[in-house]
């Protein structure tokens, strides 16, 4: 483990890590050692204008969200009243950090949950990032939640994506320009405009969607990359992770010449719902609950392949 100006890294023959514990735990950079192939989306404003919100900050690189990703208030199915911030809790603060016997270990606490968070990062092999994650509730209350990673992917318009196997229908919980399936409303697959969701990417496309999938009996997607030969793979832990959200906006924005009018987005979200907040995840009937005392753990990890898409 290396550190400076407080970024750490980690790195195996094949892969170099840089996270990022003073701002959120965020995972800001994967690499491959071969290619040179930077991983993750890197958020290129220069300036960030304050706001609390979470777009006014660097979006870049992997994030974790509980216990929710989009910003929602009302009552648990208990009558607790919650209100969350977009994105959740763990992003808004610096996280400890110490090494441990090869692996990264990165803790966050939430004290208005009585809630612990922590992952540990390691090289399973040499070209395998592995994330292990322990989430703990100190407290005495249930913590309803929806946990989600968080990782924005590099995109250009000549990647691909690999749908996970066995995905026949998919939740659109949010879409803009695509291809007519209204919000919150279940469709089946390939997609009317397949390129919407598995590439080629445009920008000319304006278009931005973020779709659920249904449970899945088998974690696996990909982003492949042909500029340099390489794919990135998914692999999850279905058992306490059984969904993934997958989000690809191509040169979209709300303010039509804003930034992100000139980016791509791409991401693989595994999830425990369906849904990016609580209430969604009740209407889909996916909410988790963590009781009192109780503890979940689950893994995620990353691959570099060679491809020769």
């Amino acid at each position: 483990m290396v550190e400076q100006d407080r970024l750490v890294t980690l790195a195996s023959k094949e892969l170099q890590l840089v996270a990022d514990p003073a701002c959120g735990g965020k995972l800001r950079s994967l690499v491959s050692r071969r290619s040179g192939r930077e991983f993750f989306y890197q958020d290129r404003r220069r300036a960030f204008d304050g706001g609390k919100g979470y777009s006014y900050h660097d979006i870049g690189g992997g994030d974790e969200c509980f216990p929710t990703v989009a910003a929602c208030r009302g009552r648990t199915p208990a009558g607790d009243f919650y209100d969350y911030a977009d994105h959740g809790l763990l992003w808004q603060g610096a996280w400890q950090v110490r090494e441990h016997g090869g692996e990264l270990v990165m803790t966050c606490e939430v004290p208005s949950l009585n809630c612990s968070f922590t992952r540990r990062c390691s090289f399973q092999t040499h070209d395998t990032l592995r994330l292990d994650y322990r989430l703990v509730n100190h407290g005495g209350k249930p913590v309803p939640f929806v946990y989600s990673a968080h990782p924005l992917l590099a995109a250009d318009g000549r990647t691909r994506v690999v749908l996970p196997s066995g995905l026949v229908r998919a939740f659109n919980y949010v879409s803009a320009d695509n291809f007519g399936v209204p919000n919150g409303q279940w469709f089946d697959l390939p997609a009317p405009l397949p390129a919407d969701l598995t590439g080629p990417f445009s920008l000319g496309r304006r278009t931005f969607v973020k779709l659920f999938s249904d449970k899945l009996a088998e974690g696996r997607a990909a982003v492949e990359y042909p500029d340099v030969g390489e794919r990135l793979v998914f692999a999850f832990d279905t058992a306490a992770l059984p969904y993934v959200g997958f989000l690809a906006c191509q040169g979209y924005d709300s303010l039509a010449d804003g930034h992100f009018a000139n980016e791509f987005l791409l991401a693989f979200e595994p999830t425990t719902g369906i849904g990016d907040d609580l209430p969604t995840c009740i209407r889909t009937n996916t909410l988790k609950v963590l009781t009192p005392g109780a503890a979940l753990s689950f893994w995620i990890r990353l691959t570099v392949e060679r491809s020769t898409t």
